[in-house]
């Protein structure tokens, strides 16, 4: 994926090109288990880097002292696994991480600059999905999600989620 960044203030404009990669993979263990898994690498495109800033995706680039754009690399992954039980239901289990690297921004405008910026965040999800009637699959998710920041900062929180979907 290509990204394209800048700015443009009437006085002064600058951009920078991005780009994002991705591989993912599937595979059946067995009829029940299922493993797959995603990487990711992005420079200037971190909006493609799921779950890497504080709402699902961190800055692209930063304008450095001197009116030049900069790009900001991150990477990331995923693993999971997926068990069907059989008559519509099923347990999937899963570990994703990212990281952007924001040393040179760090360099560049000095540390109080970026310092609330998330740096890591991590997420292991664990749900249950069942069907209790023809068209309609209901689930209960858990999630555990921690971020560490740029001054080195931290937090973590818990969730439980539930959805429910009618095909038609």
């Amino acid at each position: 994926m290509a990204h394209q960044v800048g700015y443009d203030t009437g006085g002064a404009d600058d951009d920078a090109f991005g780009f994002a990669t991705f591989v993912a993979a599937k595979m059946a263990l067995t009829d029940m288990i299922t493993l797959q898994g995603t990487l990711t690498y992005t420079d200037g495109a971190n909006s493609y880097l799921y779950r890497s800033g504080e709402n699902f995706g961190a800055a692209s680039a930063y304008v450095d002292g001197s009116g030049s754009v900069e790009t900001l690399s991150g990477y990331g992954g995923s693993i999971g696994a997926g068990i069907n039980l059989g008559g519509g239901r099923s347990v999937n289990i899963g570990y994703g991480y990212v990281e952007v690297d924001w040393d040179d921004a760090v360099s560049d405008l000095g540390a109080a600059a970026v310092a609330d910026q998330s740096e890591s965040n991590q997420a292991i999800m664990a749900n249950y999905q069942w069907t209790p009637v023809k068209n309609v699959m209901m689930g209960v998710e858990y999630q555990f999600l921690k971020r560490e920041n740029v001054d080195g900062t931290d937090g973590d929180a818990n969730r439980i989620l539930f959805a429910a979907q009618y095909n038609f």
